[in-house]
Order: C-alpha cells, then structure tokens, then sequence
C-alpha cells in the first residue's frame, strides 16, 4: 500500500479520535484498524498534465471521465488517462463537477460566483448558468467573499419534480462562523422544469474543516466527503449519518469518483489524476 505523509498524518488523527472515544465517528465496535483506507495503489493517469485538476466525475453514460481545473479548463479522458478532448470554457475558478445520469448533462461547481453551469458533454458548450442562494431561513450561511464552494454531486430522485438535488460542500476553514459554515449543502435547480429559481434546501455539516469533494454513490446511496486539510474521507448514508472515516490518500485532494469497476479516481489541485482500486469487502462496487 503506498502511503503518503499526509495520509500518515490523518491516521495518527483518526486514531486519536477513536482513543478519545470519537463521538459520531465511530459506534461501540470500531477501532483504529478500521481508519485505513483499504486500496490498492494504480497510479497517476493524467497523462496530458492537466493544469490543477479541482475536480472529477465518472460519466455512466459515456463511461469516460470528466476533470476541470481552477483556471476554467475541462477535459474528457479515458480510464486509463487517454486525452479525449480538452477546452478552457471561462476563466473562472471550477472547483467541481458531477453529471445528470439520465439526461447526460453535465455540471460545475464555480467558487467565488457561488454558481454551477450546465454543460453539453459531448460539445462542451454551456448551457444554462445557476446562481446558488446564500442565504437559508433567512440567514446568510454562504458567506461572500468567503472560501466559496469547493465540490459538487447530484443525487438523482426520480420522484423529485427536477430529477434529484445536488450536494454542493463550502470550503471553510474554520467551524465557528454561523455565516460561512463548513458544510454539505442540498440544492434544488430548476433542471426539468426550466422555471422557477434555485433553492437551498438544508446542511448537515460534518464538524470538519476544509471540505474539497464529494461523490454519490448510486450502489450504495452513500454521499462520500474529502477533507483536504485533514487528509480523510467520510462517508454517510441518505439520511447524513457518519457510517465511515478513513485516512485518505494522495495530497491536496479536490475531487473524487468512482467507476463501474470499483476504481476510485482522485483529482489533486497541486498535479495529477490518481487512480485505485478500493479493496473494502463491502464496497459495492467490487466485482
């Protein structure tokens, strides 16, 4: 197993909170075994160097991968890093991306502007710009000027009028400021109805720092959440109970995905596109 020492860091972490007794980290049964993230190492498959990959989605349709960059840049690749097409959209911060399993459209999460873009795979062109609310029951909980969002996910619903929510994570460094949560939030798009206006629906905030991606996973309908500072992965289940926390590897990791075959693939801001293979016995997406 290839461990970095930011991984190395974050099981020293994990393991203090199960010694400490971890609260909603862990239930009676859990010990420091479990924090290991269990894979096995492919490597880096960015073989065209893609310029600070911030985030990263398996596409179920095209069965490719879509990556995007902090400079505005996205790019289609094959699951061995094979360059498909590549193209700078605008030049803005992309931090996220995630797609619509039933139409294929395509959606990136743009930090500063609080905003995601509906995207054309097969053209890239852009189709339709959302802006995010910033303000739930009233209050603001998206600071402007703030660390703005860092992730995204779609959730798909078939008894939702609008085919599912998103899951969008704010990149907060700190976990006192009531206007700037470190948190997962739920939103709607008008994205089948073509009317009405984007809505935040409600948080659960995971009492960590520094959330840089998430990922849905359709098997086991479990939402997976990176922290970047602390080095772990958590998992929850639809209902935003912790069920998993693992020391994770690779560094300044920004976006996670996973395909049909159980690989796990890791967008890192500072270079690269890793690639492994999760060895969890009850990963569902092991063959």
């Amino acid at each position: 197993m290839h461990m970095s020492k930011g991984m190395l860091i974050s099981i020293s972490l994990l393991t203090m909170i199960f010694l400490a007794g971890c609260g909603t980290f862990c239930g009676p049964q859990a010990g420091p075994p479990s924090i290991v993230f269990p894979y096995q190492w492919v490597g880096n498959i960015d073989k065209a160097a893609f310029n600070e990959p911030s985030g990263i989605c398996w596409h179920s349709l095209r069965e490719t991968l879509f990556v995007v960059g902090d400079e505005g840049d996205i790019c289609e690749i094959k699951t061995d890093g094979t360059m498909i097409k590549q193209k700078r959209i605008r030049h803005v911060d992309f931090e996220g991306i995630t797609h619509d399993p039933l139409t294929g459209l395509l959606y990136i999460a743009v930090e500063g502007s609080e905003s995601i873009i509906e995207i054309n795979p097969e053209t890239f062109e852009v189709l339709r710009d959302f802006s995010i609310p910033r303000i739930l029951d009233g209050k603001t909980v998206l600071k402007a000027g703030g660390q703005g969002i860092e992730a995204i996910t779609f959730v798909p619903d078939s008894q939702h009028p609008q085919g599912g929510v998103f899951f969008v994570a704010n990149q907060a460094f700190g976990l006192t400021d009531k206007h700037d949560i470190s948190a997962v939030f739920r939103v709607e798009l008008p994205i089948r109805s073509n009317t009405g206006t984007p809505k935040l629906l409600g948080y659960f905030a995971p009492q960590v720092i520094d959330l840089s991606g998430l990922y849905y996973d359709p098997r086991s309908k479990h939402i997976f959440v990176i922290s970047d500072a602390t080095n772990t992965i958590l998992e929850y289940s639809r209902n935003y109970v912790l069920v998993g926390a693992h020391a994770f590897p690779g560094d300044n990791q920004e976006g996670i995905t996973m395909d049909d075959d159980g690989f796990v693939y890791i967008a890192q801001d500072s270079g690269g596109v890793i690639k492994l293979k999760w060895l969890r016995e009850n990963n569902p997406r092991r063959p």
